[in-house]
């Protein structure tokens, strides 16, 4: 081998240190999701991603198994294997988050995931949050960074604060959320006593980085955006409910930055939990520990339009400048 081929070959191990999270929300109505294109956005910028992807920062722990049996006929002479096929395709991803946040704990948890609204002293307690202090409503102006209110609302929020800027429920049903799907209802609630139920539920959802005396300025980008007329009402935190009926579904994309150029992205088009939440422990300086959580995701089927076969995952690898391809 040349010291040429060699030099070249060295470059063909995708040496990293770490996986970065990605996700974008699925159309559950209609099982629609939009592609990550390797030949378009592969080299993206890890910290920008193209919307709808959104960063969920470095994970732990990352594996991922192709599950799918493969099944042989036996009709050639003495019982040997003729041929073989693939049957039951099945793949599952599982890794650890070591930093908590609402999109990481609906992955995690699996089911419905709720912003529990800000409320007064005199509201009953409840489990999931009691009755919500009223929300404020958008005006003209507002964008996916910007939230213009009345300026008699301004005194209800703070810089640090979360915000959730969502619709009204007005009692419909199916799938509730801008954004992203949040929720399913097989049945109607009371619009009059659930009205604050879609801001309950809501991934549009941000902090409060600036005020002025009509708008408050977010420091992450509002997933469905904010339009006049949306209701605002501070989050208090999170929470998700072990036993709920709510089965989260989004596209996932795992990318393994290479520190020698290479690239590894694995694009799953669709990902649903397969285990309920479960957290560990990660010492840090005794007797300091930080709480992860574990995610156990199965990959879903989609259809490639390019010639018609069912996916799980893509795996895509950029070869690092001058490296080799085989």
């Amino acid at each position: 081998m040349s010291a040429e081929q060699f030099a070249r070959q060295s470059q063909m191990a995708p040496l990293g240190r770490g996986v970065r999270a990605y996700v974008a929300p699925i159309d559950r109505t209609t099982e629609t999701f939009v592609p990550f294109d390797p030949s378009r956005q592969g080299q993206f910028d890890l910290d920008s991603p193209m919307p709808p992807y959104i960063d969920l920062g470095w994970i732990e722990n990352f594996q991922r198994r192709a599950t799918t049996k493969f099944e042989t006929l036996r009709n050639a002479p003495h019982g040997a294997v003729g041929t073989q096929y693939r049957s039951q395709p099945d793949a599952l991803v599982e890794f650890d988050f070591p930093s908590w946040g609402k999109i990481q704990m609906a992955l995690a948890g699996g089911t419905q995931q709720m912003n529990v609204l800000a409320t007064p002293p005199t509201s009953y307690p409840q489990g999931s949050g009691g009755t919500a202090i009223p929300a404020s409503y958008v005006r003209d102006g507002s964008n996916d960074y910007l939230v213009v209110l009345d300026p008699g609302e301004m005194d209800n929020y703070n810089v640090g604060d979360v915000v959730a800027v969502e619709w009204d429920y007005t009692g419909g049903t199916g799938y509730i959320g801008s954004g992203a799907p949040a929720a399913y209802l097989p049945t109607a609630l009371d619009p009059q006593s659930h009205k604050d139920y879609a801001r309950r539920v809501t991934f549009n959802i941000s902090r409060v980085e600036s005020k002025t005396t009509t708008e408050l300025g977010l420091s992450q980008r509002l997933i469905g955006g904010a339009a006049t007329g949306m209701g605002v009402q501070k989050v208090a935190a999170f929470v998700d409910r072990e036993g709920g009926s709510y089965i989260q579904e989004w596209s996932g994309l795992f990318v393994v930055p290479g520190d020698a150029g290479g690239r590894i992205c694995f694009f799953y088009p669709r990902l649903q939990p397969f285990q309920s939440n479960s957290e560990g422990r990660q010492d840090w300086a005794s007797p300091i520990f930080n709480t992860t959580m574990h995610v156990s995701l199965r990959g879903l089927p989609s259809v490639d339009p390019n010639d018609g076969e069912s996916v799980l995952c893509y795996r895509s690898y950029f070869p690092a400048t001058n490296a080799a391809v085989y």
